[in-house]
């Protein structure tokens, strides 16, 4: 038997807390911050698909972009064999993302001009670890 003169339910804290886990998650995940993300993959992944490197190489983070010889980046692109898809799922936390494919991950970070890819052509190595064609994670 609960004593209720002591204060709240158990049930009824847990239930308070447990929204209010749900209300923070949704401030860091929330769908407001996803459309950018998603748009910037889905030119990356656009330019890709037209064989428009010169454009996917500008849409990558400096870091990624100059694992290449900046002459290179094109033909480095075009020689990764990243799978064409759109964007499916879309994971935001603070300046890092997360956009899944059907056959792809890539993770971009928020830049002072805007979402860039980071890493593509991105596979599980093990639960928590990325190799990526490109960049990393």
């Amino acid at each position: 038997m609960i004593d209720r003169s002591a204060g709240y339910p158990f049930p009824v804290i847990v239930k308070v807390l447990a929204f209010g886990a749900c209300l923070l998650l949704a401030g860091c995940t929330g769908t407001s911050g996803q459309e950018p993300v998603k748009e910037a993959a889905g030119r990356f992944l656009g330019a890709l698909a037209s064989g428009d490197h010169r454009s996917a190489c500008a849409l990558l983070a400096p870091r990624a972009r100059e694992s290449w010889a900046p002459e290179s980046c094109e033909r480095g692109l075009a020689g990764a064999n990243i799978p064409d898809g759109t964007p499916e799922t879309v994971s935001v936390w603070s300046e890092e993302a997360q956009v899944k494919t059907a056959r792809d991950t890539l993770f971009l970070h928020e830049s002072s001009t805007g979402w860039v890819i980071t890493g593509a052509g991105c596979r599980h190595r093990d639960e928590q670890v990325y190799d990526c064609a490109v960049g990393a994670p």
